[in-house]
């Protein structure tokens, strides 16, 4: 990895149909989905917990947080086992630690900070707080995820 201070790297996820992508910084591991312990009263996104090399990560589902219309997730449902390409991408926020459960991984990717544009509408009431921003030109755009924002329980 080169130092250049004009170049991010970004960990592009699926989640439904849709690219979004996290900052790599963010991002320790990217793991097949082990078993989630579900948590009692816990909000509908909070897949529950998991045990991760002596450590309890929440698991959040990105799809239900998203609010993504996705087969996977209803594939998801009657057996209650992920899909093949489900991943759990495990990212760090200040000393804590989450889970993120997405449909799948895609790549990483190198590109100019230059090329980052700001969420339409960022920080107005009613919008998104989820997504921090947009890359990408013409009908392949990709929306950059904030995963803090992803653990707050009231999404608007």
């Amino acid at each position: 990895m080169s130092g250049d201070p004009d170049m991010i790297q970004l960990c592009v996820v699926r989640i439904g149909a849709e690219s979004y992508a996290v900052d790599l910084k963010r991002v320790e591991e990217i793991l097949p989905v082990p078993v989630v312990t579900p948590l009692p009263r816990a909000p509908r996104f909070l897949e529950g917990v998991v045990r991760l090399r002596g450590e309890v990560l929440p698991v959040v589902d990105a799809r239900k947080r998203l609010e993504v219309t996705s087969t996977a997730v209803q594939a998801l449902k009657p057996s209650g086992k992920p899909k093949r390409t489900e991943r759990l991408v495990v990212c760090r926020i200040g000393a804590r630690r989450v889970g993120v459960l997405v449909d799948g991984v895609t790549q990483v990717q190198r590109v100019l900070r230059s090329s980052l544009r700001p969420a339409p509408l960022a920080n107005r009431p009613g919008t998104a707080p989820h997504v921090l921003g947009v890359m990408g030109e013409g009908e392949h755009l990709t929306l950059l995820l904030d995963v803090k924002a992803l653990l707050t329980e009231d999404p608007w």
